[in-house]
C-alpha cells in the first residue's frame, strides 16, 4: 500500500507538470461523484497530511479509478512551492531552493500611487536601501496587483533623513488590514514580515506626517 500511494504522489506531480491539451482547455462546470476512502499518503515511511494555503487538511479522493490529490499539499511534500495566477487560471510549481530574492517593485510595480513613489536608493539612519517606496505625505497610497502569486512580504521600514516625527505604515491585503507599524521619532529602521496569503491586491498606506524635510521609507521589499 505504501509503495502504491507514493507512486500516486509522483504520478500526480508528473501529470500536473507534463499533461497538456484538452484538460486545460475546458471552461465548464460539471457535477461528478467521487469516493473518499481514507487514503493515506506517506513520505519516507512517515504518514503525512496534505494541507491547503490556510493550513486546512485536504483529503485525496478517487474519481473514475484515478486518485486525485491537492496540488499545493502534494507539491509541498516534494519540496516545491506553489503560486496561483488568478488572472490566467494557472498553477506554478517552483523549486524552493532556487526561488531566490524577488523584489516587489520589479515583479509588481504599483499600478496606482498617491503622495509616494518607487525608489532605487535612499538612506535611513545612514544606511542605504533600495527596491522600495518613499512616502512623502499623510495617507500616501501604493496599490499592487499581486495576482495571488505570493504568500509573504519582507521589508525594512524607517525614517528618511530627518526623523523627529512619528510615522506609520499599514499593509492591507484584499481590503483587510493585516498589520500597522508605528515608527517613533528617532527610531532606527526595523525589518518586518507581512503575510500576503496569496492575495490579489496589496495596498500600502503610509502616514509620513510629512514636512519638506521628512518622509517614510519602505526598502528592500521582497516577496515570496
Amino acid at each position: 500500500m505504501k509503495e502504491r500511494i507514493q507512486g500516486v504522489v509522483a504520478g500526480v506531480l508528473i501529470g500536473a507538470l507534463c499533461t497538456g491539451g484538452a484538460v486545460f482547455a475546458k471552461h465548464m462546470t460539471e457535477n461528478i461523484e467521487v469516493t473518499y476512502d481514507n487514503i493515506k499518503v506517506y513520505k519516507d515511511n512517515v504518514l503525512c497530511e496534505l494541507k491547503d494555503s490556510n493550513g486546512s487538511v485536504i483529503e485525496p479522493f478517487i474519481y473514475n479509478g484515478t486518485t486525485y490529490m491537492p496540488v499545493r499539499g502534494t507539491a509541498n511534500l516534494a519540496g516545491m512551492d506553489v503560486t496561483w495566477d488568478g488572472a490566467t487560471q494557472s498553477v506554478y510549481l517552483w523549486d524552493e531552493q532556487s526561488f531566490g530574492e524577488v523584489f516587489l517593485t520589479d515583479v509588481c510595480p504599483p499600478y496606482e500611487t498617491d503622495w509616494c513613489g518607487t525608489s532605487t536608493s535612499f538612506k535611513m539612519s545612514g544606511e542605504t536601501y533600495g527596491n522600495g517606496i518613499e512616502c512623502w505625505g499623510d495617507d500616501s497610497v501604493s496599490l499592487f496587483n499581486l495576482n495571488g502569486k505570493y504568500s509573504q512580504l519582507e521589508c525594512v521600514i524607517g525614517h528618511i533623513e530627518y526623523d523627529n516625527l512619528e510615522k506609520s505604515v499599514t499593509f492591507i491585503v484584499d481590503g483587510h488590514t493585516v498589520k500597522t507599524f508605528v515608527l517613533e521619532p528617532e527610531s532606527l529602521p526595523q525589518k518586518i514580515n507581512i503575510p500576503l496569503n496569496n492575495g490579489l491586491q496589496l495596498k500600502i498606506v503610509g502616514d509620513a506626517n510629512a514636512t519638506s524635510v521628512s518622509s517614510l521609507g519602505i526598502g528592500n521589499i521582497i516577496v515570496k
